[in-house]
């Protein structure tokens, strides 16, 4: 079986034992031994290999099937544990991580997966009339109580897919970003400093959870790399 079109497993699996174990660097592999994968898709394949052995980097001729709970207990933990999307695939040997990233759009948008909520109605609730004031309430208590997504729309009557969209328009352009755009022209958003902060702050969470999960992965495979260097 091919890992990806470059590589068989097999021959990928000699890479990773030659990087992990003999400890020839990236830089090498590539230069002196035929490794054609960029290093950020290459250290991917060490840390699935690690986890799954040679089945994490094997391809499967043919589609994977996932169950619909299955879809929905990985989806929840990225919304609610904050878990990134690549971690995710990596953990759970998903080939590939845009497979997860639709799951969480199709969740998102309430297109699948909704039966599967311990609280269905969250979901599943049409959503009612809000005034541009308590749609900013609403997120500003969402951001500064650490709610999920779920809690949010527990604790306010609105659904699920309501709170999501706010949230993400919130962080992009502030308070006006809740304004109804039936009609609108494209927001030309002025916040006060206050509130541009408060909005960094919570675009940048996520961003930063993702990318100290990714950096730590990173480091770790450096470290073994520096020691392994070290012992020759």
């Amino acid at each position: 079986m091919r890992s990806n079109s470059k590589h068989t497993a097999k021959e990928l699996e000699m890479y990773i034992q030659f990087y992990i174990n003999d400890g020839i660097s990236y830089t090498k592999l590539c230069e002196k031994h035929g490794l054609l994968l960029a290093q950020s898709k290459f250290h991917d394949k060490v840390l699935r290999y690690q986890e799954h052995g040679l089945a994490g980097i094997q391809s499967s001729i043919t589609n994977n099937r996932y169950s619909e709970g299955f879809k929905h207990s990985v989806v929840m933990e990225h919304l609610e544990e904050g878990a990134s999307i690549k971690g995710l695939a990596r953990k759970y040997n998903i080939p590939s991580d845009s497979t997860v990233r639709n799951w969480i759009i199709k969740y998102t948008k309430g297109k699948s997966l909704r039966t599967y909520s311990p609280k269905p109605e969250v979901y599943t609730m049409k959503g009612r009339k809000t005034t541009h004031e308590e749609k900013v309430k609403i997120v500003k208590d969402y951001l500064s109580e650490g709610l999920s997504y779920t809690e949010a729309a527990k604790k306010h009557d609105v659904s699920y897919n309501n709170i999501y969209s706010w949230v993400q328009m919130y962080k992009k352009h502030g308070p006006d970003g809740l304004v109804d755009g039936r009609g609108r022209r494209k927001l030309n958003t002025i916040q006060t400093d206050e509130e541009k902060l408060k909005t960094e702050i919570a675009a940048l969470k996520a961003r930063n959870e993702y990318l100290e999960t990714e950096n730590a992965a990173l480091k770790k495979l450096k470290a073994v790399e520096r020691e392994l260097m070290l012992r020759k």
